[in-house]
């Protein structure tokens, strides 16, 4: 009995460390002073052996309350710690008790020296609850930032895996401030759970690109160091040991998103530069630099600025044409051009090649960085270059991008589909519209087909358009520029419109250019536009339609004497001139076969010096016989021979 009397007594007695009322954990006040804690000091503990409590208003409060844990009061204490290995009251809080676990978290993280506490009360709670009403994702930021400012990583990471168990992450400035305390002090051997850790965000909700993840993940160098089944976490500090490539790759990633959120173009522009030049797999940069574009096609605060432009400028400093920056730029270019142009942003997708020109990147010849632009051909990236100028009101880019990609269509090595020679001639068509006369000759002559023969285009069908800016040329007297169309037309065996053509020779008769005269009047009598006019060398005999006009009829008459001229310097001045000219009839009215025959003695005033013709008789067809006098004949080749030579026999 007295045993048990003394038992029953010891159980009776307060533990140090324990607030302890009739058995029970008492929570029910804040301890007031210094003497309430030492009331309930075992009797053998004098008051000068008494631990010392600064600030007792920091210990934690309590209620009576039968239920209630018994918890460590020392722990829990902002002063003091508990010294004992094993511990009978609890250290954290229990199931139920998450306002006393974030109340507590918060007055620890508030104190330097409680920050360890503070990360393993939150830890030791919310491994075993899941974060109830009283869970603040801002309390938990402020402990992961202390405990990084504090250099705690092994404790940020026991923290960081509790709230990602949880599906709660921080934000990208946490993580690349957590990689670059990492890397500051030199702890390789953390640098495993680190890259674990970020994959489990990304897995969590964090907005990091998989794919370039994956690409972390893939490298034999992360696969040799990782054992999935012991992750190594221990603080090795090695400042001479050299971080592995995929830390710094991981990194990149990090600081790219946390750029895409915060819009600094600049800077992503150093990190790309950063990975393209230490980066020993294209393919891991080909995936961030998709990343990259899906983050600058993302709709900017400023409406009107260009974020490809900024990180451009940035990208290009001091690069060669061909390095291996410039060309993954120029991907993530075509990326940005393919997209505004399929969305009809075209103001925007036309600064983008604005960009690349300026950056001397050759677009053209790159592919995109996503599957659905692996189809897209040379000839169609100059097509949509084209047409993002001409849509956004810039002709002269529009004409420029052209050339400098010389009208570029297909090769033996970049082959086109017909659908690329289809929206290559919807294009120029539409930009032959609103061209200046001369610019306009230039995109009808580079339409698909003309330049380099393909089966697959029907070139007879630009026949209209030819016609139709030939009309417009020579109404408007834009005369060279005529001759010009006529003369690419006949190259290309388009049919030329005789009545345009007509009118076109006359014009340039009254206007004193014979020398384009000559050349189309030659040019289309060998295309067989003339079949009625013969002069064969040697008979002396010239038969004419009645329909040419008079430039054409000169024309004949300097082709008639120059192929010739060998007969007619044989004959004397007093022989009967042999050089007969014909008048054929093409016409039923006879009116005009009678205006026909009044043109051909008026044709023989313009050539220099002037020709004589003279109606002589009717031939058995009714067709009027004219005689051309050889002197005037003579005369006209001692002055014109060497020229004539030229044009007309050769």
């Amino acid at each position: 009995m007295a045993r048990n009397r003394q038992e029953n007594q010891k159980q009776g007695q307060p533990d140090a460390n324990n607030n302890h009322v009739n058995g029970v954990l008492e929570r029910s006040l804040p301890i007031q002073n210094v003497n309430s804690f030492r009331n309930h000091i075992p009797p053998l503990m004098t008051t000068r052996d008494a631990p010392r409590i600064p600030n007792p208003l920091n210990t934690t409060p309590f209620k009576r309350q039968k239920s209630n844990p018994q918890y460590c009061r020392q722990y829990f204490s902002e002063s003091l710690s508990c010294g004992f290995k094993m511990c009978r009251f609890h250290h954290v809080p229990v199931e139920g008790d998450e306002k006393l676990c974030i109340e507590t978290v918060i007055r620890f993280t508030k104190n330097l020296t409680c920050l360890q506490k503070a990360g393993a009360v939150f830890t030791g709670y919310y491994r075993n609850n899941p974060p109830g009403a009283y869970f603040s994702k801002p309390v938990l930021l402020t402990l992961l930032w202390a405990l990084l400012k504090a250099g705690m990583v092994s404790d940020v990471f026991s923290v960081l895996s509790v709230s990602l168990d949880h599906k709660i992450v921080p934000g990208h400035e946490f993580l690349l401030a957590l990689f670059n305390i990492v890397r500051e002090k030199g702890l390789i051997g953390v640098v495993p759970e680190l890259m674990q850790l970020t994959f489990k965000m990304a897995g969590a909700g964090l907005v990091l690109s998989l794919d370039c993840l994956d690409c972390v993940k893939n490298t034999p160098e992360f696969q040799k160091t990782v054992n999935p089944n012991s992750l190594t976490s221990g603080n090795k500090l090695s400042t001479s040991a050299r971080f592995p490539e995929y830390l710094n790759l991981a990194h990149s990633i990090v600081e790219i998103e946390l750029c895409t959120k915060q819009e600094d173009w600049r800077r992503m522009g150093v990190v790309f530069r950063s990975i393209c030049q230490s980066s020993k797999h294209p393919n891991q940069v080909g995936k961030i630099s998709g990343r990259i574009a899906i983050a600058l096609l993302s709709e900017s605060k400023d409406k009107l600025s260009l974020p490809f432009g900024t990180f451009a400028e940035t990208v290009c400093q001091n690069e060669a044409e061909d390095s291996l920056i410039l060309s993954f730029l120029g991907r993530i270019g075509v990326s940005l051009m393919l997209r505004y142009h399929k969305t009809h942003q075209w103001a925007k997708g036309r600064r983008v090649v604005e960009v690349l020109s300026i950056s001397k990147v050759n677009y053209s010849t790159l592919k995109g960085l996503f599957g659905n632009e692996d189809g897209a051909t040379r000839c169609y990236l100059v097509t949509v270059a084209t047409e993002l100028f001409l849509l956004s009101g810039s002709l002269e880019g529009a004409l420029n991008t052209l050339r400098e990609n010389k009208w570029f269509l297909s090769s033996s090595s970049w082959p086109c589909e017909p659908a690329d020679l289809e929206s290559r001639s919807r294009v120029l068509m539409r930009l032959a519209e609103k061209t200046s006369h001369r610019d306009t000759l230039e995109v009808l002559c580079n339409l698909p087909g003309l330049q380099e023969p393909n089966d697959s285009v029907d070139i007879s069908r630009y026949g209209p358009l030819f016609n139709s800016h030939l009309q417009v040329c020579v109404d408007r007297q834009i005369l060279p520029v005529a001759s010009d169309t006529v003369d690419f037309m006949l190259s290309k065996n388009l049919a030329v419109d005789r009545a345009l053509l007509q009118m076109l020779l006359q014009k340039l008769g009254k206007q004193n250019l014979w020398l384009r005269a000559r050349e189309v009047f030659r040019h289309s009598l060998s295309m067989g536009y003339y079949p009625g006019v013969s002069a064969p060398p040697g008979f002396m005999a010239l038969i004419v339609p009645c329909r040419l006009g008079e430039v054409e009829l000169a024309l004949a008459f300097e082709m008639f004497i120059t192929v010739n001229a060998t007969g007619i310097f044989h004959y004397s001045d007093t022989t009967t001139s042999p050089l007969s000219i014909t008048l054929k009839r093409t016409q039923s009215c006879e009116s005009e076969y009678l205006s026909a025959s009044s043109r051909i003695l008026s044709a023989a005033c313009i050539p220099q010096p002037k020709l004589t013709v003279h109606y002589t008789a009717v031939n058995s067809s009714q067709d009027q016989v004219f005689a051309l006098d050889i002197s005037s004949a003579r005369c006209w080749l001692r002055h014109n021979h060497l020229w004539a030579n030229e044009v007309w026999t050769h």
